[in-house]
This record gives structure tokens, sequence and C-alpha cells, in this order.
């Protein structure tokens, strides 16, 4: 059985977790526009597409939810 106090803390970092998604899809919109202004082929954009790897990573795992 949890606790209040550890459903507290599972809440408080749920919200850490919902502030963090916040700024991953806001990191995401701006790869992708500028994904669109780098040339095919060129190392930035291999650098850009494998940050977007990483961010949908990231938002992937962040969207998993506790329930107390």
């Amino acid at each position: 059985m949890i606790t209040q106090r550890e459903c507290n803390r599972i809440r408080r970092a749920i919200n850490v977790l919902i502030a963090q998604r916040a700024i991953l899809l806001e990191r995401l919109e701006e790869i992708n526009e500028n994904l669109r202004r780098v040339p095919r082929g060129s190392r930035a954009r291999r650098e850009l597409l494998a940050a977007r790897a990483s961010i949908r990573e990231a938002i992937r795992l962040n969207t998993r939810r506790s329930v107390c």
C-alpha cells in the first residue's frame, strides 16, 4: 500500500515530468523547423535527426503514468 507521503512524492514527480514534456515538445518543434532549412546529407542535419530521435524517445518514456 502506498502511503500519502509516497503518493505526494509521486504526484510531484509527475508534475515535473509534465513540465519536462512541454519543454521537450517545444524543442522538438524547433528541431523540425531547423530540419526544413538544413541541406540533406549535411553533418548538421544528421545531428538534428539524432537529437530529434533522442527527444522522441524521451517523450515516449515521459508519457508513462503512475496511479496512486
